[in-house]
């Protein structure tokens, strides 16, 4: 993720967060956004989790199919759709997934790291 896209996704999701009284952590913000960025990369890996029935699209925390879908469909606006996410459930699915330590937490704190300098920037 640029510097630029970070900032604009950090202020994005800091104004859709204060719309809808619902505050999202930059930490929130870079988990939703390393899970993004991995499924991107990574699509047949979680694919093959739901194929195997270890994983449901039932069983993923609310919002996040919607997300995933924008974010498939090259929808830059997905950000609007964090407001529906639970954000709780995101935190508690992630460290389940078994690449969560060698690929996810990786991204995810690289992508916090640039929200945080981000927002010290603006």
């Amino acid at each position: 993720m640029n510097f630029k896209l970070s900032a604009l996704t950090a202020l994005i999701a800091a104004s859709v967060a204060t719309a809808a009284t619902t505050t999202i952590t930059p930490y929130e913000l870079a988990e939703i956004e390393g899970i993004m960025e991995d499924a991107k990369a990574h699509l047949f890996s979680y694919m093959l989790l739901v194929s195997s029935g270890k994983i449901t699209l039932a069983e993923l925390p609310a919002g996040v199919v919607d997300v995933a879908m924008a974010v498939i469909n090259g929808d830059e606006g997905y950000t609007s759709l964090f407001t529906e996410v639970d954000f709780a459930g995101v935190s508690s699915m992630v460290t389940e997934l078994p690449w969560y330590s060698t690929r996810l937490l990786p991204e995810i704190n690289s992508i916090y790291s640039k929200e945080l300098a981000s927002s010290t920037l603006l």
